[in-house]
């Protein structure tokens, strides 16, 4: 049973388009097994990729596009990096070439693509490549499996002569001649790690990962192996790969290691720093979760956010400000700002405060009021204080208010005065692993 593989080969499909009446279609449509089985190889990818970005808590819509540019990126320097690589004297003597996307692909040159375009991406939308390359990362196996099986009906990748039990046998070499020998198909290679990395990847997926987990091992694991296959390509045969190194080393070996020095370079961001920010409008859940902060954590991430670094400010938006009063403005993360600036509350406005107020779980109440705040105006802060909306007070006084004026709090409420109502003290920041953490950024000017 463990003979070398047969030669096989399938034939295209025809489909003859003469019936049709148009003179200018051809006789017949072809369509070639390589073709079909690329275009199911980024079909499963992109369908992999998505259903992932959804379980990570990622908008399918931003990975979507993220998937646009990779691929258009991938299939054009592809192309023009095999061309220049491994057919430099037909480029030489027809630069035209280089536009014949059709004809010739290479791996690394799709890799470099792909990295090419999601970094267009990156620079146009401001989002993260590591959160969003992440869920492509691990669809990466599913959709190779379908580009390598192609590679295997097309013989493109033929090896060296060997009598290994996996080799395929009277392997026809493009522009040779018979006897036929057999020889290693480095294509199907490549599909046995598919077939070993796939149940890997699901197992591992059973399980949340820190963003870039799969950006780090996906490198890690292929280029190594691909380093070693690159041993085995035919060096007799009709354009075979250039050897740039010492006479051995192939374009494709000098690709495995850089992108081994690229997983190497991700396991220390992995290891070192926090998951990338990914911000409310690129998320699922806008809110984010209701997870525990580290005080110490949230005060720098306060810091660094008000430095325009790191985590991404969040703001309030239309969805967010509470029908039932129009004074509440309900922020993600469970703040909420009520402005009692614009005049005492009338006869039922403090029943309609206390109902927009307990409508969601608030883990900091803002109360805004003015510098000529009477008892009245911030009485419904001590009632809900001692109603049952629980949680933390902060008593924000817009404009500068007169020395002999005291501002009335409840007891253990600390007071804000701020003079520009456009820097507001409280911030809503989007943490490193989804979640919205929210507080004060600035020390309060007295406490009561």
């Amino acid at each position: 049973m463990l003979l070398t593989l047969p030669w096989f080969q399938p034939e295209p499909i025809r489909i003859p388009l003469g019936g049709l009446g148009v003179e200018a279609l051809p006789a017949h449509l072809e369509l070639h097994p390589f073709g079909m089985l690329v275009a199911m190889g980024v079909l499963v990818g992109v369908t992999v990729a998505r259903r992932k970005a959804i379980a990570d808590g990622l908008h399918p819509g931003a990975l979507g596009e993220l998937a646009g540019y990779m691929l258009i990126s991938a299939f054009v320097l592809g192309h023009v990096l095999d061309a220049v690589f491994y057919h430099w004297e037909v480029v030489v003597e027809r630069p035209l070439f280089l536009l014949e996307l059709w004809n010739g692909l290479s791996s690394f040159g799709g890799f470099v693509g792909a990295f090419v375009g999601s970094m267009a991406w990156v620079a146009m939308r401001g989002y993260s490549f590591v959160a969003f390359a992440d869920p492509i990362a691990f669809s990466f196996p599913f959709g190779w499996l379908f580009g390598r099986l192609g590679c295997t009906v097309a013989h493109d990748h033929p090896g060296k002569v060997t009598d290994f039990f996996l080799a395929i046998e009277d392997y026809r070499i493009r522009g040779g001649f018979p006897p036929w020998q057999t020889r290693h198909d480095l294509g199907l290679y490549e599909v046995f790690w598919c077939l070993a990395m796939i149940p890997l990847f699901l197992w591992l997926g059973r399980r949340r990962r820190k963003r870039g987990f799969y950006l780090t091992i996906l490198p890690l694991l292929y280029a190594p192996v691909r380093f070693g296959l690159d041993f085995l390509r035919a060096t007799d045969v009709p354009q075979a790969d250039p050897r740039l190194v010492a006479g051995v080393l192939t374009p494709g070996h000098l690709g495995a290691i850089l992108l081994f020095s690229a997983g190497l370079f991700m396991a220390w961001r992995l290891l070192t720093r926090p998951e990338p920010v990914v911000p409310p409008d690129a998320r699922l859940d806008p809110a984010g979760g209701d997870r525990a902060v580290d005080p110490d954590a949230l005060a720098e991430l306060l810091a660094r956010a008000e430095r325009g670094e790191g985590p991404r400010r969040v703001e309030p938006s239309e969805a967010w400000t509470t029908e039932a009063s129009p004074r509440v403005t309900r922020w993600p993360g469970g703040l909420a700002v009520v402005d009692l600036r614009a005049r005492a509350l009338d006869d039922g406005d403090e029943e309609a405060l206390a109902e927009a107020m307990l409508e969601a779980p608030t883990r900091l109440r803002v109360w805004l009021v003015g510098p000529d705040a009477e008892t009245e105006d911030v009485a419904p802060l001590w009632a809900m204080r001692l109603g049952e909306a629980p949680g933390r007070d902060a008593l924000v006084v817009v404009g500068a208010p007169r020395p002999e004026r005291a501002i009335p709090a409840p007891p253990g409420v600390s007071i804000w005065v701020i003079e520009d109502p456009a820097d507001p003290p409280w911030a809503a920041v989007a943490l490193p692993d989804g979640a919205v953490a929210v507080g004060m950024r600035t020390p309060p000017t007295a406490s009561s």
